[in-house]
């Protein structure tokens, strides 16, 4: 090779590296500019949850004015009625969920307690014995009674009718 072509490669490699370097720049400031917009994001959404946090707080606070009996906006009031009717239902859901699985509710905490404790686990109240068990018992008792009776005269007599059809008539008749 000659001199020539030396210097014209040396030239396209001279220019092949500027050309690097000016792309290596331009990539290192947009990975910078990507990191710092994430950066702002995330910035901007923990101040977003604080105003969220910040509105519940203000809720519960003008809800908590309204159950005391405080004045409210006509706004507010509305939205606290609605929230204590929801409430209200929710109450009775769960209190029918306790009924279908024989929950029962403590009188001292007022916390519900599994189906056969004998003591509430949150304040070690006694719990009332399991009433509904007894009368089941009961009901089994007496079916096992009723099955025992001898039959009655009523019973006697149909099943007689239902062997002498032509008597049942006769006796109809009188």
């Amino acid at each position: 090779m000659n001199e020539g072509s030396h210097a014209v490669m040396g030239s396209i490699f001279e220019d092949l590296g500027k050309k690097l370097e000016e792309t290596a720049g331009i990539v290192t400031n947009k990975a910078g500019e990507a990191m710092e917009i994430q950066k702002l994001k995330s910035q901007i959404r923990t101040l977003e949850k604080g105003n969220d946090n910040d509105l519940v707080d203000l809720g519960l606070a003008v809800y908590e004015q309204f159950k005391a009996g405080d004045a409210v906006g006509e706004e507010a009031a509305i939205l606290c009625e609605a929230i204590q009717d929801r409430e209200a239902t929710i109450a009775e859901y769960l209190q029918k969920i306790n009924d279908l699985k024989g929950d029962l509710q403590c009188a001292d905490c007022g916390k519900t307690v599994a189906k056969g404790m004998a003591y509430c686990p949150y304040c070690g109240t006694k719990m009332p014995e399991p009433v509904v068990e007894v009368e089941e018992e009961e009901a089994a008792v007496q079916e096992e009674e009723a099955e025992k009776e001898p039959e009655t005269e009523k019973t006697a007599e149909a099943d007689t009718e239902a062997e002498d059809p032509v008597g049942a008539e006769e006796k109809a008749e009188e």
